[in-house]
């Protein structure tokens, strides 16, 4: 009789852990270019580099140089995902994945492992 109650205590927990990764794939929306395109600070640490994202063709302007000296490769456009925004290259390969933390603010690493915040400017 114990292995049949640890076979329904095993199959509750499975059961229990798939539903809530289903509320949480489920609370995952992709937000539009249109939402995200604007103006933002792209800062490590103390430093700080404009960059907007534009909605057309998904492409990054402003100071773009200064981010490619943190990333290590230089980023001409985006792309939104339900957890946060990928940076790319110019062949459209992802140079870094900046994950949402709360309305306006996402952050990321470089390759050398330092942290980047990208946040909504005013």
């Amino acid at each position: 009789m114990p292995r049949f109650s640890h076979l329904i205590a095993c199959v509750s927990q499975v059961l229990f852990v798939s539903a809530g990764a289903h509320a949480m794939a489920s609370s995952l929306v992709l937000p539009t270019t249109a939402q995200l395109a604007g103006h933002w600070a792209f800062k490590q640490q103390d430093q700080v580099c404009a960059l907007d994202l534009l909605e057309q063709a998904n492409a990054l302007a402003g100071d773009v140089a200064c981010a490619e000296q943190w990333l290590g490769d230089k980023p001409l456009t985006w792309s939104p995902t339900p957890d946060g925004i990928w940076l790319m290259n110019a062949e459209g390969s992802g140079i870094t994945h900046l994950n949402r933390e709360k309305e306006g603010e996402y952050k990321g690493r470089t390759p050398l492992g330092a942290e980047v915040v990208l946040q909504r400017m005013p």
